[in-house]
């Protein structure tokens, strides 16, 4: 493990079909609020935060846990589900999410082809990442999302 990592902060690798084991904390726009009524919740991991959160009736349970509204968690547990995707990090996470492709499901329905042009047609609009995905990495997270159980029912 690099010295300038914790532990708790260190990540493998997931391959294809493996929940992320990132920290909630690498989310994008997870406020410092959210951040700590997970984490009072024992969620520090996305994997743990998809689990608690894949269904409306656990939702509805976390809401209680953590006092965060329920559009919130849903939110939060579609950006838990990309994670599942080896090779879709937070910022690809959020340029899909600016196509309206929010979740694991949504990603297994989608044109390769016609993803990676509105990807990188997006990313020239407006230069949210220093490169666009090529297409070999969106062909592999539709293929990867094919192949993936559904987790997260919204």
């Amino acid at each position: 493990m690099p010295a300038h990592v914790s532990s708790d902060e260190f990540v493998h690798s997931p391959g294809p079909g493996m929940t992320a084991q990132l920290p909630v904390t690498k989310l994008p726009g997870l406020s410092p609020f959210t951040r700590a009524a997970l984490r009072a919740a024992r969620i520090t991991r996305c994997d743990q935060l998809l689990d608690a959160a894949a269904d409306d009736e656990r939702r509805r349970s976390l809401q209680r846990r953590t006092g965060l509204d329920l559009d919130t968690l849903v939110d939060l547990a579609r950006r838990a589900d990309m994670m599942r995707l080896h090779g879709v990090g937070s910022v690809f996470a959020m340029m899909l999410a600016e196509l309206d492709v929010r979740d694991v499901s949504t990603v297994a329905m989608q044109d390769p082809v016609d993803l990676h042009h509105r990807l990188c047609a997006l990313n020239q609009r407006l230069r949210v990442s220093r490169r666009s995905p090529t297409p070999d990495e969106v062909r592999d997270w539709v293929a990867q999302a094919n192949g993936l159980p559904v987790i997260l029912k919204v």
